[in-house]
Order: structure tokens, then sequence, then C-alpha cells
């Protein structure tokens, strides 16, 4: 089954109320600095669904300071105005990136790979962090003790500390909620879909996590032809593309309306929003 939506609800705001008191975060008027506004920003998706980390972080800097992180995983940041800090200088706001520095392109693909937001150093030298989908479900929510250099060690990677230090400062930042995005409908065996990844392809597997055959387009046609299966907590569908079939990603579908529904008018649009294009094969994000 896809992932189901999760909506802001009242628990959720205790949730980020009580969050917010126990990280010794502070909500200001108006965000005074690009790293204030970042973590301001990344609190307020606290407790909703919001897809894979990389693809939130990238959200949630453009909406806090008009800066848009490009697509690999150290450029990205660096020819978005981003400077690099170390683990004694990093601080709330910062962007923690594990990575392999021997592997950064956007097709990236490893286990371990994952982007967090720093919301608190804490006096061990561990921080306090907000990113989704740590459990392969697409919710943003709050980890404590997060040490990077140790995460990164024992998984054979590296890590990089990022800081935006200039950008436009939103002056309503806390005054206006986002709504989270709505996970795909439901799709069986011959719906037809086409691949929702702007400015990204979305990789075709031979099964899931498995070797990949082909990067589809954005916007490609595809026909469902099984059902979908979870793995690892993520939901896959096997697909007939134009390049031959195999199994997606299906959070990164969009479902086309049937033929009855377009001749009834039943049918519903459904929004598009931007997501990864590939899936790490087994790590924290």
């Amino acid at each position: 089954m896809p992932l189901s939506p999760h909506r802001p609800t009242l628990a959720a705001i205790l949730v980020a109320i009580v969050a917010f008191t126990a990280i010794g975060l502070s909500r200001p008027a108006d965000a005074a600095t690009p790293s204030e506004a970042i973590a301001e920003r990344a609190m307020r998706d606290l407790g909703t669904w919001q897809g894979e980390c990389w693809q939130w972080m990238k959200k949630i800097v453009a909406e806090a300071t008009g800066r848009q992180v490009g697509f690999d995983y150290r450029l990205g940041y660096l020819e978005a105005g981003a400077v690099e800090v170390s683990l004694e200088q990093a601080g709330p706001g910062d962007i923690v990136q594990i990575v392999r520095d021997t592997w950064t392109s956007p097709n990236a693909d490893y286990s371990g790979l994952h982007t967090a937001i720093i919301l608190r150093k804490n006096t061990d030298g561990s921080f306090d962090v907000i990113d989704s989908n740590q459990q392969w479900d697409g919710m943003v929510r709050l980890r404590t003790g997060y040490n990077p250099r140790v995460i990164a060690a024992e998984r054979g990677l590296n890590f990089h500390i990022y800081r935006f230090t200039s950008g436009s400062v939103p002056t309503n930042l806390t005054k206006t909620a986002t709504p989270a995005p709505t996970p795909p409908a439901s799709l069986v065996t011959g719906d037809r879909a086409t691949v929702n990844t702007p400015g990204e392809c979305l990789n075709l597997r031979a099964e899931p996590f498995g070797p990949v055959i082909s990067c589809l387009p954005h916007s490609a046609g595809l026909t469902i032809i099984a059902n979908p299966m979870t793995a690892n907590g993520l939901s896959w569908v096997k697909v007939q593309a134009a390049s031959g079939a195999g199994w997606v990603a299906s959070q990164y579908l969009q479902k086309e309306p049937s033929a009855t529904a377009e001749k009834t008018g039943t049918g519903t649009a459904k929004p598009v929003f931007q997501f990864r294009a590939f899936i790490p094969q087994a790590s924290n994000d």
C-alpha cells in the first residue's frame, strides 16, 4: 500500500509545542538569521508527512532563505551559497549531510545517505536534530543525541555540515502554516500513472531496492502491471514503461484519472510535489 497521508492534528501541534520546550528553542516573532529561519521552518513540519529527507530539506531551505539547493550532495549546497563549518562550530539551523565523498552526484544510491537539520548542540558534543523519513515512512521527527561523526564512521561514510549565512528571510515565517504533501492515491494493476519527479528522473529497478534498469523522466507515462508491495517500509509497484518493465517507488507516481472519472467529472486532481528521484537501499533516510 502507498504511504498514507498524515495531516496535522491537535496531538501533533501539542507534540511540537512540547518539543520546542524540550530542545530549548523559542519561537521568535521574526527569524533574524537564515539559520534561525531554517530551524524555525523545519519545526513547523514536526509530526507531518513530508517524504524523503533530502527533498524536504531543500524545501525548508527554499522557504526559509530563498536559496535553491542543487541536486549534488556537496556542490548543491555550495552553489546555493552555503558554507561548510566544522563539527565544533555547528549549531541550530545548520544542515548535516551524511554522504560518501566519492559519490555525491544526484544518482547517489547507497546505505546511510541521509540529511538532517540541527536544532541544538548538546554539552556532550552530540546534537538534537529534526529530519524526515528516518523510519522509511516519510514522517518528520526529532532525534536526540545525534552524532554525525559516529554515524558516518559506522557506515564507512563521510559527513559535512553546511550553513546558510545569507538569504532573504521571510518576515512572516512563523505565521503561515504550510500543508504537508499528500502521498499518492492507491494504485492497482491496470492503472495508468505518470512519473512525478520535477527536475529529476525516477529509478526503474529490477526489483524493490534492486539494480537500476533505467531512469524514467518526469511526466513519463506508465502502466501498473502488478499491485503494490511493501519493502523496508516503502511502497513499490511494478510498471511497464517505454524502456521496459520494472519496479518503482509508488510515492513518485501521479495516478491518472480513469476514463469513467473523466467522463463523469468524479476524478480529483492531485497536487504535484517534488521528491527525490532515487531511493537509498537501506539507510536511516
